[in-house]
């Protein structure tokens, strides 16, 4: 079996972020020898799941083989494991990917200096300049901004970075095909150009709520430290600061106002000790060796008219709070058609939202019916009408927002869209 055949197949049948690559690989040398392992073999394994051996005692590769012939036409490439260009740096994370697929020019991570930049979707004025600035500047000097073109914070980040001259890394949580959100199409594009994208997720997979706190591990993986901008307490953002420090990765956060609930989660990483307070890019560059690291200079920082670079700026960025903002995939429903037969529209480069249907689980449904038609409605209010514990509704919030029927606003409040 060829090598990235039988690595293919490893990452389908494990599934994305297994807590179960690192025992086989302590125990087989390589996807090949799973692939060929039986139910003894497997059962060697320690720790290793019945239900996981079962999954991996079926070789059937048709589905890998399908991926691989997609990636073909499409022009994506496979990084398996065992690639020299693999990041060694993504090796040691707990749950590293079996398979990476990617578009653009490789970079090579355990020489430069990476920076996940990460934040909220709902940035302020605040947030959007210091991301811009801390982003651009980062760049300027040599680093390579990681973050995962997500709406706000992200992909400001991704334009300060391209603004700069300089390519810039994004980990998508969806396959490499289907560009989300949708607003960021021009963004992705002028990314692939010079820089790099990637996913462990196949081509054609659609963003799910559940693949984007997955997707933050490879963010922190591929960087040399995280740096937060902008973030409620309640930021998905955070999620990649906790990885980062569970990585023993140096954690950055820009302090904001008291008064701005969009800040709250970057002040109380840096009240807790989590973070190191962070007021200008040296701030970071100080803290890694330049022998390590030959191309940074930091004399680039500072060096130019961010008001006028970020005005000139061809990029379109997006936020939640902009009319445009979300990805809302909706056409009106013909005349004639029955109330009972939603008119289901799919695009590829969005999620599956109608004006009368949207696929939930009962919780989110409970959580749905207490948000009102018009105003906002805090996460409290929330909990106390559906009666769920509030990480029960947070959740629920979040694959809600990730489908396209909810949004955050600022201070925690919530509305439908």
């Amino acid at each position: 079996m060829r090598d990235v055949l039988s690595w293919t197949w490893l990452s389908v049948r494990l599934g994305a972020a297994s807590p179960y690559l690192n025992p086989l690989l302590e125990h087989f040398a390589a996807a090949a020898d799973v692939y060929a392992a039986d139910h003894a073999a497997l059962a060697a394994v320690e720790g290793l799941p019945e239900s996981v051996r079962l999954r991996l005692l079926d070789k059937d590769t048709d589905r890998a083989e399908r991926i691989l012939e997609d990636c073909r036409r499409l022009g994506i490439g496979v990084m398996t494991y065992d690639d020299p260009r693999y990041p060694r740096l993504l090796k040691q994370i707990a749950k590293p990917p079996a398979v990476l697929y990617f578009v653009g020019k490789p970079i090579d991570f355990d020489r430069k200096l990476g920076v996940a930049v990460v934040g909220t979707r709902t940035m302020t004025e605040y947030g959007r300049d210091v991301t811009y600035r801390f982003s651009y500047d980062l760049a300027s000097a040599g680093a390579v901004i990681v973050s995962g073109m997500a709406l706000g914070v992200d992909g400001m980040a991704a334009a300060g970075s391209l603004d700069a001259q300089m390519p810039t890394a994004v980990v998508l949580g969806s396959g490499l095909d289907v560009v989300y959100p949708k607003m960021h199409t021009k963004l992705y594009k002028c990314i692939l150009r010079d820089g790099f994208a990637v996913s462990e997720y196949p081509p054609g997979a659609e963003p799910d709520a559940r693949n984007f706190p997955q997707r933050n591990r490879i963010i922190s993986g591929l960087a040399r430290c995280v740096l937060v901008t902008e973030c409620p307490e309640t930021s998905g953002a955070l999620i990649t600061a906790r990885e980062a420090l569970a990585e023993g990765k140096p954690l950055f956060a820009v302090p904001g106002a008291i008064t701005m609930p969009g800040s709250a989660g970057t002040n109380e990483l840096i009240k807790s000790g989590g973070a190191k307070m962070v007021t200008s890019p040296t701030d970071i560059l100080d803290l890694f060796e330049p022998a390590h690291f030959p191309e940074l200079d930091a004399s680039a920082v500072g060096a130019m008219n961010y008001n006028a670079a970020k005005a000139e700026s061809t990029y379109a960025v997006s936020t939640k709070t902009s009319k445009v903002a979300w990805a809302k995939v909706r056409r009106k429903k013909p005349e004639s058609a029955p109330d009972d037969s939603p008119d289901t529209v799919r695009e590829s480069s969005a999620p599956k939202v109608t004006e009368t249907f949207v696929p939930m689980s009962e919780t989110e449904k409970k959580i749905y019916a207490c948000i009102p038609e018009e105003g906002q409605v805090s996460v409290d209010l929330i909990a106390a009408g559906s009666g769920a514990p509030v990480p029960d509704v947070l959740t629920a919030l979040l694959a809600l927002t990730c489908k396209g029927v909810v949004r955050q606003l600022p201070g925690n409040f919530y509305t439908r869209v």
